[in-house]
């Protein structure tokens, strides 16, 4: 038996570090969770204990397939590699690059996988997609802010006094982060919840807000004026560090605390108690989720909720800080993605609509290290669009429902079967992910098959001959950082040197002002308001009842795992959670399928009652297939969030019948 450390690649903020266990047989035969990473710490959530089913999964691709007829069959790989460079030879010449359309997204973080995207950058004037399903207005709102990404290490969260998770269920989707959570809790530290969804912390929670979805801005903006109405602020850390103040203030004029619990349903005293909590436990952190960001004014929410930590001086020290992302999350991979190259740029929110409406058409797609059917909006018509187009590739390692709509099916590995290096986009840490068993059937690694097509249309600019190669030129990103190859396969992961334990301790922001930015010309520029505000959601006020809110599941990442027997076992069938008197008023039962509505479309699920939830929200985990009846995303129409381009996934609302 040997014992391998490597690390989960997966699209999770966690990135656990993990123990491969393999036989003398060459098979993987467990999994567990690594003890001696300062993270993991032995512990593996149900999607890494699967781990070892998913690889050897009787449904999992083991070979080229191509539809004939309707049908997929077993093809070579010389067979369905020729006929994908055959067919792209064909559309270029005949149409040009603009009828190839490329779509990649994250089903796995593992940094060769964005060879794809190198391949079109250098094939040049293709059809990319633009914009993001996750957290990219966060991201554009914190670079506004700080100029940059950045936050405190995991670590120093027992450092806090006070503990916010403002729209982040780490039970769910940030497990690690629990210990950590503990800790500071055991040091006396204080923790608050700001959620309209239960999050199985309140027991422990010293605070809980349950605003109505999608008002967050409003919700910061009230509690900063509440301070600011009563100089429960910190002047030094303003008046030092920060720009536009006099600028915010001006705004906080229209967001009285009346009013604002008129906009987030949230008593009046419990918008003041929130305030109270950033001002009387300082140093607070404040732990963002990404759900409160995709609505049409989500950019502005993360704004309000940065602005809010800034007047209580919650940045830049021990305790501290909005915790989002970090930039090296986004550096290594640009490394190895390139320069875009792209002729045109569809929507990633509207991407159905975008090929549907196409002009030049698309002719020829590649869909790699993504389910769009599933995990993108307005699902009926992404499939739609799909068999619109002549010829359709995709690389994935199912027979997932967009993988269903190809002509060519190319199988890949996991990283289990190849070499390969993970950072997370949540801790500083980098690690090595070494091959351990041999590719299950005839799959193969994202770099095999691309630098294969590269051979057969001759592409230019491509230099690499064998995905060795282009590994170690994907490994040369972490130069920068102090950390070469030979000693991240010497030592299996390392903390990045050159990640803060106190982002922005120095208080040099990366901003045009070298501050912390209440008023940014940068986004002022850009067509966005200068100053953090409340847009209400695109959905409100329809004809409709209820918030749909699809948060991800413990269960799985995306729409993957849900195919092992394990997965079932735990999360058999979809649930839709309602507030348990709201489920009653309507005559609902506990287990009763409904039928969950609107405009877009119909889909199916069986009720959960939630005693503690808003009575004006439902809940629906995302990532369920389309065979279940239960894929969330027919009922998302195409919008955007105001910044970043962030697919405005909970701005919709629903009815529930029976």
């Amino acid at each position: 038996m040997k014992v391998y450390r490597t690390a989960c690649t997966r699209d999770c903020l966690d990135c656990c570090s993990m123990l491969a266990y393999v036989d003398d047989d060459g098979k993987l035969v467990k999994v567990a969770g690594d003890p001696d990473h300062p993270i993991t710490r032995g512990y593996l959530c149900p999607k890494g204990n699967s781990y070892v089913e998913l690889v050897y999964h009787p449904d999992r691709l083991r070979y080229p397939m191509m539809k004939k007829d309707g049908r997929f069959l077993k093809v070579t790989w010389d067979e369905a590699l020729d006929f994908a460079a055959e067919k792209l030879e064909e559309v270029l010449e005949k149409y040009g690059p603009l009828a190839v359309l490329h779509y990649h997204y994250s089903g796995s973080e593992a940094l060769t996988k964005h060879i794809d995207t190198r391949f079109f950058n250098t094939l040049g004037g293709v059809t990319a997609v633009k914009g993001d399903l996750c957290f990219s207005a966060g991201l554009a709102a914190q670079i506004y802010d700080f100029g940059g990404l950045s936050q405190n290490s995991m670590e120093d969260l027992p450092n806090a006094r006070g503990c916010v998770l403002w729209g982040r269920n780490v039970k769910s989707t940030n497990v690690h982060a629990l210990p950590f959570i503990a800790e500071c809790k055991r040091n006396g530290g204080r923790l608050a919840i700001v959620n309209p969804l239960s999050t199985g912390l309140e027991d422990v929670a010293d605070l809980v807000v349950r605003p109505k979805p999608g008002t967050d801005a409003a919700l910061a903006l009230g509690a900063c004026r509440y301070l600011v109405e009563r100089e429960m602020l910190d002047r030094n850390f303003i008046e030092r560090y920060t720009f536009g103040f006099d600028r915010f203030k001006e705004v906080l004029e229209d967001y009285p605390l009346e009013k604002v619990s008129q906009i987030t349903g949230v008593d009046v005293k419990d918008v003041a108690n929130l305030a109270r909590f950033y001002a009387d436990n300082n140093p607070v952190t404040t732990l963002l989720g990404f759900g409160l960001q995709r609505y049409r004014g989500g950019g502005n929410a993360v704004r309000a909720i940065d602005a809010l930590a800034a007047v209580t001086g919650n940045i830049g020290k021990p305790g501290a800080g909005v915790s989002y992302c970090s930039d090296i999350f986004w550096e290594v991979g640009n490394h190895v993605k390139g320069i875009s190259s792209a002729g045109r740029t569809f929507n990633i929110w509207s991407l159905g609509e975008d090929i549907l409406n196409a002009d030049p058409p698309v002719k020829m797609a590649f869909i790699t290290n993504a389910n769009p059917v599933v995990n993108a909006p307005d699902s009926a018509n992404i499939i739609n669009a799909l068999r619109s187009i002549e010829t359709v590739v995709v690389v994935d390692l199912f027979m997932t429902d967009t993988a269903k709509e190809a002509d060519v099916v190319f199988p890949c590995t996991t990283f289990f079967e190849e070499e390969n290096i993970k950072v997370s986009s949540w801790s500083p840490w980098i690690y090595y992910c070494p091959k351990v068993i041999e590719p299950v059937g005839e799959s193969r690694p994202d770099e095999e098959i691309f630098i294969e097509l590269a051979k057969r249309i001759k592409l230019k600019g491509f230099p690499w001959e064998s995905r060795e190669e282009f590994f170690e030129y994907a490994a040369d990103a972490f130069n920068k950082f102090g950390v070469n190859l030979d000693r991240l396969k010497r030592e299996g992961h390392i903390k990045n040197p050159l990640s803060p334990e106190v982002a922005w301790k120095d208080k040099k922001f990366r901003t045009p002002s070298g501050k912390f930015e209440f008023y940014s010309e940068k986004a002022k520029a850009e067509g966005q308001s200068p100053v953090a505000f409340y847009m209400p959601p695109e959905s409100q006020g329809n004809r409709f009842n209820y918030h749909l809110i699809t948060p991800h599941s413990l269960y799985r990442i995306h729409s993957q795992f849900q195919v092992t027997n394990y997965i079932k076992r735990l999360n058999p069938v979809p649930k839709v959670l309602i507030n348990s008197e709201e489920g009653m008023r309507l005559g609902l039962k506990e287990g009763q399928e409904v039928e969950i509505y609107n405009d877009a479309g119909s889909i199916k699920a069986r009720i959960h009652f939630d005693p503690v939830m808003r009575k004006d929200t439902v809940s629906l985990e995302s990532g369920w297939e389309v065979g279940s009846g239960s894929c969330p995303n027919f009922l998302v129409p195409p919008r955007a969030s105001e910044m970043g381009e962030c697919a405005a996934l909970y701005d919709v609302k629903v009815n529930i019948k029976a």
